[in-house]
């Protein structure tokens, strides 16, 4: 899956006479490319100018312009639009960044993120308007030298508070993100979302929240953009170039987002800043700041009079201001696409690194729903089993197992049991496994040979008293056999064969309406006859804008004598509901977000799920849903399971009705 970022077309207006082509033999431009250059005189500070630092961000409060400055001598400053100090917090500092309004212990407060110099901790410091003045909030300790810091709005539903996190860049070329305020508590946090690879040589970073796009400056490359949402795939991609094969020249030392997306980048080497839209570098502009030396560091502010930006010229020590004749459209916050659910457990992690979880199944207990069990596939080793606390409970090593489905009430030898069955990949085959009624307890009983060259989905069947087991190829090829009693041994019968175009995976089967519904992972959902009958698929749910590649896992929901399909969209990290009853009609998405309280991160990039509207006692008392989640984060794990109470799903389906 690609994480997929989303710009606003916005215009960009320069006043022409300002405007001049660049002489590509002076700039050593690229050949086939052109841009422009504009030239802009800025101007000093009345006070506080040369006070050794590296960032002033201009920033307003109640339509009131002021500026944050850093400085190695006088800490943190307060200013207001001429520089004049209106409040200082001591210290040494010279990175920073700001999200303003944020809610903790039901005070607003302008949440700050600097790096002592001295101690090379960070520091969340509030700035509290109403006595304009800064207090400590929070102390980030760190093993390596923070080369870089930004701060991240993450994304939420609307009417919510949203959560605050902050990035660091060390000298390792790692980056931690980590959550310092809770949003649904209105509180201070420090909860580690994710540690991952960052750049060597790390100047800057920004984090653009609308688009959740994350920036980094590394010195003599250029500047990478990375997907800041916790739950995205880790892909970076360069997005403006420096040296030969680039129009960035020499050291790379700051990038800025402006509210439409586009960044204010300082190269020190070309007297100037670049302004970039990440969506067409080519077009990137020059912007030339005469009479500065070397300027280190640009952040920009959009006003009624252009871009205003605050500079720090290197070679002089000196703060700078400029209006830039730039006008940005202001890119409010966008909503997420889909209504969310809150996962109240996770199972321990599987033991094995990379895509090794995969399917789940639910098993119930009648008699005692609070002792039912998960069983999750680990297609690196086996069948896990885990309690509804996630509590691992057993592992069976019996090779390489994709899919896992149950049903109750196989006789075999006259003793009646609850029986899984499992794709196994190492032998091709079909596992079996005796689950006992009254523990739970799972046992491994034999496999069935299969005639396909790549098993991989796999679900259940009991229909007119038959048990069958419908296994796929990833050539697209199906086979359904039916589970008999010989004996001490079951043996599998081929009954039935058909095939699809592409690759298939998850099924599940209505043993009351005997069909089987299953995904072909390209195109969509279709439904079958689960009899042993010379009925074709009939595609039932193409994919459509919300609903999209790769389908995987599914389950049925029972809801007010209704039933639901609820399939894993994984392109898009989402399960979509579709109305069985009702002409089979998409109803709509939702996700599975972090629950923070719970310590319990979201869910992306899901392969099986499953669903079901019994009660399992009191923590899921209208159903549960089990999920595999592909990246398990917060912190950085092995992937793992997440169950979520049914109850809110069911809100989900009876709104969209």
């Amino acid at each position: 899956m690609r994480n997929i970022f989303l710009w606003a077309s916005l215009p960009l207006v320069l006043s022409a006479c300002q405007m001049a082509p660049i002489d590509s033999a002076k700039t050593q431009e690229p050949s086939g490319t052109s841009f422009y250059t504009m030239q802009v005189s800025p101007q000093s500070f009345s006070e506080n100018a040369a006070v050794s630092g590296k960032v002033v961000l201009p920033i307003t409060h109640d339509k009131q312009q002021y500026w944050l400055m850093t400085s190695e001598q006088k800490g943190l400053l307060l200013t207001d639009k001429n520089g004049v100090t209106l409040a200082q917090y001591p210290g040494n500092f010279e990175v920073l960044d700001r999200r303003a309004d944020i809610d903790i212990a039901n005070k607003k407060w302008d949440l700050l993120a600097t790096v002592d110099n001295e101690s090379g901790a960070a520091l969340l410091i509030g700035l509290d308007w109403k006595n304009q003045a800064f207090k400590l909030l929070t102390t980030i300790t760190h093993p390596s030298s923070i080369e870089a810091l930004c701060l991240q709005t993450l994304p939420h539903q609307p009417g919510l508070t949203p959560n605050v996190a902050v990035i660091l860049a060390d000298d390792q070329g790692k980056l931690t993100q980590r959550i310092m305020v809770d949003g649904q508590q209105k509180s201070l946090s420090n909860v580690l979302l994710r540690e991952f690879v960052g750049v060597p040589q790390v100047k800057d970073c920004a984090v653009h929240d609308a688009s959740q796009s994350l920036y980094l400056a590394e010195e003599n490359i250029g500047i990478w953009r990375y997907a800041a949402e916790p739950e995205a795939e880790l892909v970076r991609e360069l997005v403006a170039v420096s040296g030969v094969h680039g129009r960035l020249k020499g050291e790379i030392t700051s990038v800025d987002t402006l509210a439409d997306g586009r960044l204010l980048v300082a190269t020190p080497e070309q007297h100037g800043v670049w302004y970039i839209d990440p969506r067409q570098v080519n077009e990137a502009q020059l912007i030339a700041l005469k009479g500065t030396l070397g300027v280190e560091s640009v952040h920009g502010l959009s006003t009624k009079q252009g871009l205003l930006v605050g500079l720090f010229d290197d070679e002089t020590g000196v703060y700078q201001q400029a209006v830039l004749p730039i006008t940005e459209a202001i890119q409010g916050p966008v909503s997420p696409r889909f209504n969310a659910v809150l996962p109240t457990v996770q199972t321990e992690a599987v033991v094995t690194s990379g895509d090794a979880a995969d399917d789940p199944a639910i098993w119930h207990n009648a008699q005692a729903p609070e002792q039912s069990r998960i069983l999750g596939t680990n297609k690196k080793r086996g069948l896990n089993v885990y309690s509804l606390k996630g509590e691992l409970l057993q592992s069976l090593a019996v090779g390489r197992v994709n899919n896992v489905d149950v049903r109750h009430g196989f006789t075999l030898a006259e003793k009646t049991f609850d029986i899984a069955a499992a794709s196994n990949r190492s032998k091709r085959s079909i596992s079996l496994f005796a689950i006992e009624p009254h523990s739970g307890e799972v046992s491994y009983l034999q496999d069935v040979a299969t005639d396909l060259n790549d098993v991989y989905g796999l679900c259940m069947a009991h229909v007119n008293n038959q048990y069958y087991v419908f296994i796929n190829d990833t050539d697209g090829h199906f086979e359904q056999y039916q589970l008999e009693g010989k004996g001490s041994q079951i043996k599998g019968k081929l009954v039935r064969q058909f095939k699809v175009a592409s690759q298939p995976e998850g099924c599940v089967v209505d043993d009351e309406y005997a069909q089987l519904y299953f995904g072909e992972e390209a195109k969509g959902i279709w439904q079958v006859d689960a009899t042993v009958s010379k009925a074709l698929p009939r595609l039932i749910a193409p994919l459509n804008d919300d609903f999209v590649a790769d389908v995987e896992g599914m389950g049925i929901y029972y809801l007010d004598q209704k039933r639901y399909l609820v399939a894993s969209s994984q392109g898009n990290n989402s399960y979509g509901v579709f109305a069985l009853d009702d002409g089979n009609r998409y109803l709509g998405s939702f996700t599975i977000d972090m629950n923070l309280p719970a310590n319990i991160d979201g869910v992306s990039e899901t392969d099986g799920l499953e669903i079901s509207s019994l009660s399992f006692g009191g923590a899921f008392p209208n159903g549960l849903m089990v999920a595999q989640d592909g990246r398990n984060v917060m912190p950085s794990l092995n992937q793992n399971f997440k169950l979520v109470d049914a109850t809110q799903i069911a809100q989900l389906i009876r709104n969209w009705l």
